[in-house]
């Protein structure tokens, strides 16, 4: 009974704590999923989830700058007054709308191949321009499945029955961590988790923690399982033709939104949408597909990345707040869908590192790391879990 108690009083607490919770949709009352939502000139920040439902911890009370921000949509800046917790806030997002009557064309020549090239020219600069930091990592991967058979090769399915509905569709796996990150160039790197929590199996396929999950497209090529060669690579053009889709501002920045269209679909390369700064040549984001034959893994049919950026003032750099990864697979005639999301917060740009900072040790796990309890989750988890994930 005193366990009991101590219990409901813990998720008292929890739930009172200082947040600000609501729900995204578009302009047809439709969740958006994976916004990125932060505290403005903060790395204060969370993303929506599946629901397109969020929570942002914040400590004081009184005045806040909330920033909706996602790719294909305006930016929504909100000023609140808070008096008490929770503070209740939905945002409806409208499509970003983009123009080319700004933009001098000719008939020699796509105007983004001069975007593409001086962004890769300025690739030297832009990998070096965040040359240490620290910051708070939250990831979760999720896999689930639809009309799953009850044999393969005659033999019965097992370790999955209980995670589906009557439709055989469900979640078959399921993981989160929490860690914390530091980086210092050129390759110092060092994760420590805090909390991780997996039910299932994901078969060799993951991005679990910030090790697996840190890509540069500022570098030549994007390591994932083998060498995909990125859009603004040294020797793209060997491998992409790009087109100008339109401009948008963001504040009084423009920004180009490209398309990249592979010369061979063959290659190991990636199609999709990239968004570059004007006189930046930095990325706003990036919204690019590749097969599972370029990643050479034949259950994934395709992966799609999607990374969001906002813009440092103090550092003078675009910072990821955010990425997903998204992949349809299919194998033995299960076939489903999975995704990674990441959440980068607290970014110092300044830390103090020493001599023991760093080691061969690249990641390691703080005690009873995959022993915390509902109460520590939900305190510190900055995506909300859906109703389906909390059942899993």
């Amino acid at each position: 009974m005193k366990y009991i108690v101590t219990l409901l009083l813990l998720n008292i607490i929890t739930f009172g704590q200082a947040q600000i919770v609501g729900k995204i949709t578009d302009s047809n009352s439709k969740a958006i999923p994976y916004v990125n939502i932060y505290l403005k000139n903060t790395y204060t920040g969370t993303t929506s989830n599946d629901d397109g439902n969020y929570k942002l911890s914040i400590q004081d009370r009184g005045n806040h700058t909330i920033v909706y921000q996602f790719l294909g949509y305006k930016t929504v800046t909100k000023k609140i007054v808070i008096e008490s917790f929770p503070y209740i806030l939905n945002i409806s997002l409208e499509p970003e709308t983009t123009s080319l009557q700004e933009v001098v064309i000719n008939n020699y020549e796509d105007p983004a191949n001069r975007i593409i090239r001086a962004t890769i020219s300025r690739q030297k600069e832009n990998l070096a321009n965040i040359s240490e930091y620290t910051a708070d990592f939250y990831s979760r991967g999720v896999w689930k499945v639809k009309n799953a058979p009850k044999k393969i090769l005659g033999q019965t399915i097992r370790g999955i029955e209980g995670s589906l509905d009557s439709t055989r569709s469900g979640i078959i796996y399921l993981s989160e961590t929490i860690s914390k990150i530091s980086y210092q160039q050129p390759t110092n790197f060092n994760e420590r988790i805090i909390a991780s929590k997996v039910s299932g199996n994901d078969n060799g396929f993951s991005f679990n923690s910030a090790q697996e999950s840190t890509f540069s497209f500022y570098q030549n090529t994007i390591a994932l399982n083998t060498a995909i060669v990125s859009p603004i690579a040294r020797n793209a053009f060997n491998y992409y033709d790009y087109k100008l889709d339109g401009v948008f501002y963001q504040g009084n920045k423009l920004i180009n939104k490209i398309k990249v269209i592979p010369k061979r679909p063959n290659d190991r390369v990636f199609k999709g949408v990239i968004y570059i700064v004007e006189d930046q040549w930095q990325l706003y984001g990036i919204e690019l597909t590749t097969t599972g034959a370029a990643l050479q893994i034949p259950f994934v049919k395709e992966l799609i990345f999607k990374q969001n950026f906002k813009y440092d003032t103090t550092q003078k750099f675009w910072v990821k707040l955010s990425q997903t990864i998204d992949f349809g697979f299919g194998f033995m005639g299960l076939n489903g869908q999975g995704q990674y999301t990441c959440v980068y917060n607290n970014y110092n740009f300044n830390p103090i590192f020493n001599k023991r900072s760093f080691s061969n040790q690249v990641i390691s796990f703080e005690l009873k790391a995959n022993k915390k309890d509902s109460v520590f989750w939900n305190s510190l988890r900055p995506v909300p879990l859906t109703d389906e994930e909390l059942n899993d």
